[in-house]
């Protein structure tokens, strides 16, 4: 009851998005109190409400890594052969997900795979209706940490420090991908006049950390907005009707309500790790979608990587 009355009071109006950016600085820190300090008290309300999809687990011969997540593991200073990489095929999907997994991560594989399954598929997958580019996640990437914290890059959705329990923080960067790779009608709801129009109707953001910027504000909307949509209790109109409008009357927040998987980012050519690897290791992995999905691109590629700083 609490959720839904202070969600309600935030007004926010509902309308279509058009094609028109608003020019302002998508990573400006906004000025609006919050509503909230933090979304403490929503994960168990998703884990309830959003259902596992089923998946098997298959891993690659040894000796080979995608090269996004090669990059990661030099970023990080963490060797790219401490990773095991992992193929997650899901019951909604044809194509599965590759997954590079640390092996030190504090969580499980499995528990990676069945919490990236309790996001919706058109979350995961958006299809296209009109040929413009649509966002997707292509690889998750877990790296053990000193502290939890989490961004998306490129299609990437990369974890530090993981948990068993961090279905809310998947939706966050999921939702980064939806936005800054045009899953709402091929351009960044963060950037749209729709979006500044919406926020200049509103007395608050939904808590603290929704004031960082305009991208981060889209982010956790959307985390309310998947809680709204699974679980009676708030509204948050905006991304509702957006995220219907551009699902071919689904809605992409919404299990079940799935179309078959037609677009996805292509994954990264997987690379030896070493020489040894080069030259005792297993085949070389096949990653390549297939016949019928389209490979897309990520309009976020020149964005660099989201500035996440949730902790946990």
């Amino acid at each position: 009851m609490f959720l839904s009355r202070v969600f309600v009071s935030l007004g926010l109006a509902v309308a279509v998005m058009n094609a028109a950016t608003a020019k302002v600085d998508i990573w400006a820190r906004l000025s609006k109190p919050a509503v909230r300090k933090d979304f403490t008290g929503f994960e168990p309300l998703l884990i309830a409400n959003l259902p596992e999809t089923k998946h098997n687990i298959s891993v690659w011969a040894s000796g080979w890594i995608p090269s996004d997540c090669q990059g990661y593991a030099e970023n990080h200073n963490v060797s790219a052969a401490d990773f095991i990489i992992y193929q997650v095929q899901y019951s909604d999907c044809g194509d599965p997900w590759i997954m590079c997994y640390h092996k030190d991560s504090e969580t499980s594989i499995e528990n990676m795979a069945k919490q990236f399954g309790r996001i919706p598929i058109q979350m995961r997958e958006w299809p296209s209706t009109d040929g413009a580019l649509r966002a997707q996640v292509k690889h998750v990437v877990t790296i053990p940490d000193k502290m939890g914290w989490a961004y998306m890059d490129k299609g990437n959705t990369v974890y530090m420090r993981p948990t068993d329990t961090m279905v809310t923080t998947m939706i966050h960067e999921t939702a980064h991908a939806v936005d800054l790779n045009g899953g709402y009608g091929g351009g960044l709801l963060s950037g749209s006049a729709l979006w500044a129009d919406n926020y200049a109707q509103d007395t608050h953001v939904p808590d603290d950390y929704s004031a960082t910027d305009t991208v981060e504000d889209v982010a956790q909307s959307t985390v309310v907005a998947v809680l709204n949509e699974n679980v009676q209790g708030p509204q948050y109109a905006t991304i509702i009707t957006q995220a219907r409008n551009y699902g071919r009357g689904n809605s992409m927040l919404v299990p079940g309500e799935n179309v078959a998987c037609t677009h996805r980012l292509p994954n990264s050519s997987p690379v030896a790790i070493n020489t040894l690897a080069r030259v005792f290791g297993g085949s070389r992995p096949d990653v390549k979608l297939s016949r019928r999905v389209k490979a897309i691109r990520a309009l976020s590629q020149h964005l660099g990587p989201t500035n996440c700083t949730i902790h946990w």
